[in-house]
């Protein structure tokens, strides 16, 4: 329910709240081959150091470097009157994180790993929506002093409407996927893990039916949108997630043991 909010509540946000013209390095998040660059960039980088030879190496400096060039190219290129943003395209930012932040996350929890402190897959869902979380407070911090939804309506109408940057919900969906790594693939591998082998088929597909009945309630978030102030919307969110991480916390000591 909370961390599907981008397909209704967030791209309210980005409809209503979001400043309709980018400017600057920031526009160039608003372009799908800027962002497939620092994708390559970000695996290139990972490559460098992972790469056992000296040749594996050297190619992924070389192919460092095509990513970073092509970006200062499209840097330069950058249009003075900037670029006007639609709800939707904010829709890219959350496939784009998952595709960049996963070496990233693996890279911390190998790091964890070797020093024989990785949390077990269990901690790894609560810290997940601990996170989840953590984006809606600033979600909740950024729309303090913002009109309600059925304000802003009135402000736009009248030519007044208060708007914030785009960087809001660039950083929120930043923060709110990598909460969904430590979520989703975690779930599944700690149900295929610990469920018995003559229920695992059904095991999983309740998993399946969780996040069914979870995309179901993210209407919830419809209902909220509108008389309410924002800060309000967001916190009924947090108090979600919280309750979630709480849950997964009390029962801690059984799951782990479950996966032993």
């Amino acid at each position: 329910m909370a961390f599907h909010q981008n397909g209704l509540t967030l791209t309210y946000f980005a409809n209503e709240f979001v400043n309709p013209v980018s400017t600057g390095i920031q526009s160039m998040f608003f372009d799908i081959w800027n962002l497939v660059a620092v994708v390559i960039l970000v695996y290139a980088f990972f490559s460098i150091f992972q790469s056992e030879s000296c040749l594996g190496k050297i190619i992924s400096c070389v192919v460092s470097l095509l990513p970073i060039a092509f970006l200062g190219l499209r840097y330069s290129m950058i249009s003075p009157e900037g670029v006007t943003l639609s709800a939707p395209i904010f829709q890219q930012f959350n496939p784009f994180y998952v595709v960049a932040l996963t070496p990233i996350s693996m890279a911390i929890f190998s790091a964890l790993a070797k020093r024989d402190k990785e949390p077990s897959a269990p901690r790894k869902i609560a810290y997940g929506m601990l996170i989840a979380a953590s984006a809606y407070v600033f979600m909740a911090f950024c729309s303090i002093g913002l009109l309600s939804p059925a304000q802003q309506e009135l402000a736009r109408v009248s030519g007044d409407p208060t708007f914030v940057s785009a960087n809001v919900l660039i950083i929120t969906y930043f923060i709110l996927t990598f909460g969904e790594l430590l979520l989703s693939p975690m779930g599944i591998s700690f149900v295929s893990k610990v469920a018995p082998p003559q229920y695992k088929g059904m095991m999983m597909g309740l998993w399946f039916v969780a996040t069914a009945i979870g995309n179901l309630l993210v209407s919830v978030g419809g209902f909220l949108w509108g008389e309410l102030p924002l800060w309000i919307v967001w916190s009924v969110f947090v108090g979600v997630c919280l309750i979630a991480a709480i849950f997964m916390f009390s029962i801690m000591k059984k799951l782990e043991e479950a996966t032993k």
